[in-house]
């Protein structure tokens, strides 16, 4: 991890993540409809950066509009607000590389048991209730 005092950027205070997406593989079949992939949206109000892990590379992609949430939501996809943590840190857990792994990570969350984008989003909503 980068040492503050000597970084000239600044950690994120807030992130979205997007839930959507269409069925691409054969197991996605299995996931809960309109719940097949989620990215993750980080930014400053204006200026957003967009990582969207798919299976054979991650897409990165730098935008500016005040109007990200609704940008998403335009294209279906369901967006929750979030506040990314820095962990503890804790035992390595090999998991394979996922669109759900690579937002926890980000994010900051130790939830071993989250496979799925769906899980994902009830314990962001379910997070969100806690703390306001």
């Amino acid at each position: 991890m980068i040492n503050t005092n000597i970084s000239t950027g600044y950690r994120p205070s807030i992130a979205y993540v997007a839930f959507g997406g269409n069925i691409t593989h054969w197991w996605t079949k299995f996931l809960k409809k309109g719940f097949y992939h989620c990215l993750l949206i980080f930014g400053n109000g204006y200026e957003w950066y967009i990582i969207d892990p798919v299976m054979h590379f991650t897409d990165f992609i730098i935008t500016k509009t005040n109007r990200i949430e609704e940008i998403f939501q335009s294209k279906g996809y369901q967006v929750i607000k979030t506040k990314p943590t820095i962990p503890t840190q804790i035992k390595f857990f090999l998991r394979p590389y996922t669109c759900v792994e690579v937002a926890k990570h980000f994010l900051g969350i130790q939830a071993p048991f989250i496979w799925t984008p769906y899980q994902l989003f009830c314990f962001l909503l379910q997070k969100k209730e806690k703390n306001p």
